[in-house]
């Protein structure tokens, strides 16, 4: 329990305002560790653990982050984001009680970690946005490995993240750099939940109270945006695969980084979001895309130069969470659905 005290100003530059009488004490019963131990995920999403393994070079770049590494992509670029898919192969390694993929993941983190600056950013295209999508990856595996005991096989490596995370986070938290970012927050709603999941899960593995009313904050602008019909604006409309992703975020939010009001503040919405995604999906389990402003609708690449694809990955992944969280079998059944169906190339 953390009772937040005015910081100094010497502490930070741009300290943001907050009420010193808020207070947060993380509240939920952690069932994101039990999911990510679960058959459904070791029969769907961790299905094949050694294709996720292979996805981590034994430097630990991933994706993209392979071949600009390798000068293999001429004058191209690099992007922190892509090193967010070690908490996928870490949380293959937990459901699998598998260390290699345990260790892939760690190195994975450590790679980005190794081209961090000094202020706490990283210096590649877009790194509001992927900073965010890496400290959401990097504390929920930090969590996770602590929730299921595994943590301490990698004690002293995690110690030396732990102050790198923490100089991330606060860069991404700096009032006028988090305000910059509001002009594209505004213009794709999942990414407050992305932003809001990343300062929250950081601020519970790090004990720091700024951090947690910080991606508060955060949780509530994005809540405010959503549509009375159930889904968060992507692009102007609705997109699915966005949908998922925010739901992700907040799903594990709300189960390991809220505090108690917060929880009960924002599961109604929740459930809401969770309909409208439910509404997109057809009973044979095969994900509508129709109608979506990013995904599947050849209007948005993603960084490989490919045409965005709809992600029922992520789709299964939220309702499996949700059924976790949320305590509903109806949702389990929909994970199920959607991870087994055929869909559409």
């Amino acid at each position: 329990f953390v009772r937040l005290v005015p910081v100094a100003a010497a502490q930070s530059p741009t300290p943001a305002p907050v009420a010193t009488q808020r207070e947060w004490r993380a509240a939920g019963a952690g069932l994101d560790a039990a999911n990510e131990r679960s058959s459904l995920l070791t029969d769907t999403y961790y299905r094949n653990a050694d294709a996720l393994l292979r996805q981590v070079e034994n430097s630990g770049a991933m994706g993209v982050n392979r071949g600009w590494e390798a000068a293999a992509r001429k004058n191209g670029n690099w992007f922190i984001e892509e090193q967010r898919f070690a908490d996928t192969v870490i949380g293959a390694g937990v459901n699998r009680n598998r260390d290699d993929l345990i260790n892939a993941g760690m190195l994975a983190l450590e790679w980005g970690f190794a081209q961090q600056s000094g202020d706490g950013s990283f210096p590649c295209a877009d790194n509001y946005l992927g900073a965010s999508y890496f400290v959401a990856a990097t504390a929920h595996s930090i969590w996770l490995l602590e929730t299921t005991g595994y943590a301490r096989n990698y004690a002293q490596r995690i110690e030396k993240i732990r102050p790198k995370l923490v100089r991330a986070a606060l860069w991404l938290a700096d009032a006028n750099r988090a305000k910059a970012a509001f002009a594209q927050h505004d213009k794709y709603t999942s990414r407050y939940m992305l932003t809001g999941y990343a300062l929250g899960v950081t601020a519970r593995v790090m004990s720091n109270p700024a951090l947690a009313l910080a991606g508060e904050d955060m949780v509530r602008t994005g809540l405010s945006k959503l549509h009375a019909s159930g889904y968060f604006p992507e692009a102007g409309g609705f997109d699915v695969s966005f949908q998922a992703e925010a739901l992700v975020y907040l799903l594990r939010y709300y189960d390991h980084a809220a505090t108690a009001d917060m929880r009960r503040d924002i599961e109604p919405p929740i459930r809401l979001a969770l309909s409208w995604l439910q509404s997109r999906v057809a009973t044979n389990g095969v994900v509508q895309a129709t109608g979506n402003t990013r995904s599947g609708s050849a209007k948005e690449r993603d960084r490989t130069g490919q045409f965005r694809r709809v992600s029922a990955v992520a789709v299964s992944r939220a309702f499996g969470l949700a059924g976790a969280v949320l305590g509903d079998n109806k949702y389990d059944g929909l994970a199920r659905a959607v991870a087994s169906a055929r869909q559409p190339s």
